[in-house]
């Protein structure tokens, strides 16, 4: 008996990883759909660079970050010279404090050398560019962490898919506007944009943020945006900053795990699916646990940890993100910031 046929909803990251690990399971009629070809660019991982690390307080991420790095690192994997160890160093207010030293534990429980406090005075010696004084900053340095530019790993597995005979389906026609059920409420197939129905033994949703518009998830998914900003360095700042770690400061979005799982509401349909601002750094593996998932052989631990859980925060959750969602105009420093500005336009506006 041969492999079901599988329909992915989503080419990010986890749809990507997902066609890629199916494919090279044996599967022969994987197809991928969404409305950009790859990289797509409905995907978070799309951007320039990406993070990649293996620190949590949760066992279990640090397990898939350490796998996952193993793979970025390896110069023969379809990743190849795209890993780029520079360390992080995780820097933390009061109220994330916690979250820090329970990433520690877990490091050095795991064995992992060289994860480590700094102080401020610690940073500006080992790093003179930084001059700050970081005032009641709690920093964790970690040297075995870099980034890899994200855009180009997605479009490198996108394309080890396609050659291992992955359809992928993008326009009118894979973007994907409702889910499609039999008379007993098993999901049978998607409809497209253009009327087009598509149709497979197994549907999967790695649709991110656009879940919840195709599934009754508005317990389990919360579509967020992140402000990035890009500048062009000149050749003096290129030289100045290019032996700092990367630096990330916690202090904005929630931390939730992922939901790699049977959709519970629906039958022969399953979820791959929120990455929690953190998911692209397992790119390289995450898809081997759906296809696990799928297959039935996902052991009880990640199980447990990617179920679907109706809105439940799961027993001892640290949120490395615990601030209250507050409106930028209403900051210190962004007071007054709908007065007109400046421009050429009576209906040119400052604020954010």
């Amino acid at each position: 008996m041969g492999k079901p046929s599988v329909l992915i909803v989503g080419g990010g990251v986890f749809g990507t990883s997902t066609a890629y690990h199916l494919s090279q399971r044996g599967y022969t009629s994987v197809t991928v759909l969404d409305r950009f070809d790859a990289p797509s660019k409905d995907s978070a991982a799309t951007d320039l660079n990406k993070v990649v690390r293996a620190d949590y307080p949760n066992p279990l991420y640090t397990k898939l970050g350490l796998e996952a790095m193993a793979v970025w690192k390896d110069p023969n994997s379809i990743f190849g010279g795209m890993y780029r160890e520079t360390g992080w160093v995780m820097a933390a207010h009061s109220m994330t404090r916690g979250w820090l030293e329970s990433a520690r534990e877990t490091a050095e429980r795991a064995g992992r050398r060289g994860v480590k406090y700094m102080t401020a005075e610690d940073m500006r010696e080992r790093w003179p560019v930084l001059t700050g004084e970081f005032p009641d900053w709690t920093n964790l340095w970690s040297p075995a962490a870099g980034w890899v530019p994200s855009g180009q790993a997605l479009l490198r597995m996108a394309n080890a898919a396609k050659a291992n005979g992955v359809k992928y389906i993008f326009g009118a026609e894979g973007h994907v506007k409702k889910l499609l059920y039999d008379h007993r409420g098993t999901c049978v197939g998607v409809a497209s944009e253009n009327g087009t129905v598509h149709q497979a033994d197994i549907i999967v949703l790695a649709s991110g943020a656009n879940t919840a518009t195709l599934v009754e998830a508005k317990e389990e998914v919360v579509a967020q945006t992140s402000i990035i900003g890009v500048i062009k360095l000149e050749p003096h700042e290129i030289e100045k900053y290019k032996d700092i770690p990367i630096i990330d400061d916690f202090e904005q979005a929630p931390d939730l795990n992922f939901r790699i799982c049977p959709y519970p509401k629906a039958k022969n349909l399953f979820v791959a699916t929120i990455g929690s601002n953190h998911g692209f750094k397992f790119l390289p593996v995450i898809g081997k646990y759906v296809a696990d998932m799928l297959e039935g052989k996902l052991g009880q631990e990640w199980l447990d940890l990617w179920k679907w859980k109706f809105g439940m925060v799961p027993e001892g959750f640290q949120d490395p993100h615990p601030y209250p969602t507050r409106d930028l105009s209403d900051l210190s420093g962004w007071k007054n910031r709908n007065a007109p500005a400046n421009g050429k336009l009576p209906w040119t506006w400052s604020r954010l």
